[in-house]
């Protein structure tokens, strides 16, 4: 099964740690900097349209929505003795309008996740939780803040190509 998206997990702190796969069958995982200034536009960007996310989970469309959560790793924290966090991706994300929570399942988890989370597992979560949102209809995506600034870094045309197929992403619609 192709995999949908990038799972894009940011070790913020200190050093260079690096959690990154090679393997056709693994997920990709980046390092990001606490001090990215274009990844915190893109957060705040995706904060300030969470309500519009929201609005498009109710209406439950045959599309795919995910979101993206911040998950601090205890195991390199006690190591390096400070917090460190790794965003993932979570899929077929749904609100629950009761209890005014979204829910999502994880499709990818990195190994040194696997002992709190597994793949298959759904976790409930706020509004506040969600770092980045996603809306992929047949490739056509809205939303997907953090995606497009790790694209945009890309040095060549073939490398986009390779990222965007690797999400499942055809065409990127503009951001309001």
């Amino acid at each position: 099964m192709k995999k949908y998206l990038l799972a894009i997990a940011g070790l913020l702190g200190f050093g260079g740690v690096s959690v990154q796969s090679n393997a056709a069958d693994e997920p990709l995982f980046k390092n990001i900097n606490r001090e990215d200034s274009e990844l915190h536009k893109a957060y705040l960007l995706a904060a300030e349209s969470i309500d519009q996310f929201e609005r498009y989970v109710k209406e439950q469309h045959n599309v795919t929505y995910m979101a993206k959560l911040r998950f601090r790793d205890p195991d390199l924290s006690g190591e390096l003795g400070a917090d460190q966090f790794l965003y993932m991706w979570l899929t077929n994300v749904f609100y629950h309008e009761e209890e005014k929570l979204f829910s999502g399942t994880f499709f990818e988890v990195p190994e040194e996740m696997q002992k709190w989370h597994q793949v298959g597992q759904r976790l409930g979560f706020e509004h506040d939780d969600v770092f980045d949102w996603m809306i992929n209809d047949n490739g056509k995506v809205k939303g997907a803040f953090t995606i497009r600034v790790n694209r945009a870094r890309l040095k060549t045309d073939a490398e986009k190509r390779e990222f965007d197929e690797y999400i499942g992403i055809s065409e990127y619609e503009p951001n309001r």
